[in-house]
């Protein structure tokens, strides 16, 4: 599968780690969520793109909805 970017056929699936938070004061209260994935990542342009877990992604929501009250 090409790049989505640039289209390059570089393109390598590589074992990741990212830290995730809301940004924003009010949701301070909802400590970072670690995620451990596999990221595709373009070796020509740099572009990345990786999927959070649906556990991960339901920790985030939570900081969101936080964030918005």
């Amino acid at each position: 599968m090409p790049c989505r970017a640039c289209r390059s056929d570089k393109v390598r699936q590589l074992r990741g780690e990212l830290t995730a938070s809301c940004s924003s004061l009010e949701a301070l209260k909802v400590p970072p969520i670690y995620v451990s994935e596999d990221v595709i990542v373009c070796l020509d342009c740099g572009f990345a793109e990786l999927v959070i877990p649906l556990a991960a992604l339901e920790v985030l929501q939570k900081g969101d909805a936080a964030a918005s009250s």
